[in-house]
């Protein structure tokens, strides 16, 4: 007997080890392909030796050969300095390109934890859809029962029985229809986190963040200022071109410094050396072209960051406005809900003499629309939910948590 009840425990026990969480679904998004690369990026880019400019921007060796004569060969070293306007620019320029990686990584990662949350909401929906689907099912089958036993009673109505049997087959058909959805929401579980093949998935509705508690998330965060997020990540796009520009500014040869070594000169009692330089006066301006492609993209930048920030602001509160009067619609269906007692009145309808048990059954299939329509109300407010978070930009917010739970538990970083 002890053997058998260990046996079961190390069964049990191996069978919720193979069960992916909430938040190992949701900490899968650190091991995306795209988030290594800005990874990647980052760490080289860290090295300044790698795009910081030399002093020097060119340097030649140059000979000449007077009149093709062996013992008249002249020598020239040429160098080309760096314009230092340049030199400090592309500094500034990978800097904020830097900056910009670390906002386009915090966008990226929030893009990927939402798509996750949007799995996880849709799971738990479809299982709880497919639970009251076939309720509704097993109600008609009933209904279809309690008819063929009264087929020779005064309550028995062909034209019903007939159209319950249409009902019987059109409920099979959506509780297949809610089986192939939920099949999908597989699928894109495993697409999203590879170990998910080899485990189960099992979210019911019941270990989602109460809407009580939600309600109180969403006004917490509401009164506090809203995170930059995207609108950051757009302002840094201004920045950049904005160093672009800059850069094609400056890019001009600044001038030369050339020595040269004339061997021939020394028969002649003179020193063999010369030094000869130039400078550039930048009366045309060669980059004017490119100069003007980058002012176009500063202009096109700094209209999608305030395109961003008003998108932000609008966002926030329409999201909030939506959770709002969801939640009131949803508690509207619960107290009818609560009204239709279907317990005390069956036991009504049994005290009345030559009640009909159909009305019983049809007042329980008219609580599973009730229950299906709360069901459908509080995946929307779920929907809401992350939407909210998603322009209050917190999603992604490090230490990242599980914003589809009461504790808001941390899922780990990486």
């Amino acid at each position: 007997m002890r053997v058998r009840l260990a046996l079961t425990g190390i069964v049990f026990s191996l069978h919720l080890q193979a069960q992916v969480t909430i938040e190992e679904f949701l900490y899968s998004a650190y091991q995306e392909p795209v988030l290594k690369s800005f990874d990647a990026q980052t760490s080289y880019l860290s090295n300044k030796s790698v795009y910081r400019l030399a002093p020097i921007q060119k340097m030649e060796f140059r000979t000449e050969s007077n009149q093709l004569d062996r013992t008249r060969q002249d020598y020239g070293l040429r160098i080309n300095p760096a314009n230092p306007f340049e030199v400090k620019r592309t500094s500034q320029y990978f800097k904020t390109y830097q900056e910009l990686l670390y906002l386009d990584r915090e966008r990226t990662l929030k893009e990927l934890l939402f798509a996750r949350y949007m799995v996880v909401i849709g799971w738990t929906y479809y299982q709880e859809i497919l639970e009251l689907k076939e309720e509704d099912k097993r109600t008609t089958e009933k209904l279809l029962a309690i008819l063929e036993g009264q087929r020779f009673s005064g309550f028995f109505d062909a034209e019903d029985y007939l159209e319950l049997k249409m009902e019987q087959v059109d409920k099979t058909i959506k509780v297949e229809e809610i089986l192939f959805e939920i099949d999908n929401q597989k699928r894109r579980v495993d697409a999203l986190y590879d170990a998910a093949r080899l485990k189960t998935v099992s979210w019911p509705v019941n270990q989602l963040i109460t809407l009580e508690r939600l309600e109180i998330v969403v006004d917490s965060l509401f009164v506090l200022s809203a995170r930059p997020g995207v609108a950051a990540y757009r302002e840094k796009q201004v920045d950049l071109a904005k160093r672009e520009w800059q850069l094609e500014k400056s890019n001009i040869n600044v001038g030369f410094l050339q020595t040269e070594y004339q061997e021939r000169r020394i028969a002649q009692n003179r020193r063999p050396w010369n030094i000869s330089m130039g400078i550039t006066i930048p009366v045309f301006n060669p980059n004017k072209g490119d100069m003007t492609k980058r002012k176009l993209e500063m202009l096109e930048a700094e209209g999608e960051f305030n395109a961003a920030k008003n998108d932000q602001l609008a966002g926030r509160e329409i999201s909030r406005e939506k959770i709002k009067s969801l939640l009131k619609r949803y508690r509207d269906v619960q107290a009818m809900m609560e009204n239709l007692n279907v317990g005390s009145a069956a036991t009504t309808l049994q005290q009345i003499k030559d009640s009909n048990p159909v009305a019983v059954v049809r007042m329980q299939n008219n609580l599973v629309k009730l229950k299906t329509m709360a069901a459908r109300l509080r995946q929307e407010i779920y929907l809401g939910y992350l939407d909210f978070l998603s322009y209050a930009e917190v999603v992604q917010q490090q230490p990242v948590r599980n914003f589809l739970t009461n504790d808001l538990r941390l899922i780990g970083a990486p």
